[in-house]
């Protein structure tokens, strides 16, 4: 019951938050310039209820991978990723799921897509270096269906969650000038 109560409490929380975003004048959108979106296995809440409802880290993976592919992003699985260089703006795609399952055996899952990086950076008015987490982008939904077809709801939420990632970071992006 405690748990049933975290998760309703959690879905009304972030349910009720909009995505706000503000630029500072003359500053450069979230995913401006980035040229590599590591693509990291998804983290799960309660990974045994998870798999109750037919959920898989690798499964979720192999749906990201397929829903970027043929869009421009530049996409990669983080088992093929090569270590970061310095110069090059990387940051990593996180899909985080927390799953319920009900006294009926439905599985109703609050399904998270977050691209953000870590970093080390000093933050005035104290010169100590600080690790911290940037966030450029984040969405969630939740989904509920039978145990027999959850993980297809679920890929298909990632599916939407992916494209609305695809076409802000295609936005955020600069122009190209014809030469």
């Amino acid at each position: 019951m405690k748990k049933l109560g975290f998760f309703l409490l959690s879905s009304l929380v972030y349910s009720s938050l909009a995505p706000i975003s503000a630029h500072a004048q003359g500053a450069a959108p979230e995913m401006f310039g980035v040229s590599e979106v590591i693509i990291e296995y998804a983290r799960f809440d309660d990974p045994k209820t998870a798999n109750g409802c037919g959920l898989s880290r690798e499964e979720i993976a192999s749906a990201l991978v397929e829903s970027f592919a043929g869009t421009t992003v530049p996409t990669v699985a983080a088992v093929e990723a090569r270590p970061p260089v310095m110069g090059i703006a990387r940051i990593q795609l996180i899909p985080e799921i927390s799953t319920y399952m009900n006294e009926n055996f439905d599985c109703i899952s609050w399904v998270s897509l977050s691209a953000e990086s870590h970093a080390n950076t000093v933050i005035p008015p104290i010169n100590t270096l600080r690790s911290i987490t940037a966030i450029y982008w984040r969405q969630h939904a939740k989904v509920a269906s039978g145990q027999s077809n959850h993980s297809q709801q679920v890929k298909a939420l990632l599916k939407k969650l992916a494209d609305q990632f695809a076409q802000q970071y295609r936005l955020d992006q600069p122009p190209v000038i014809p030469k």
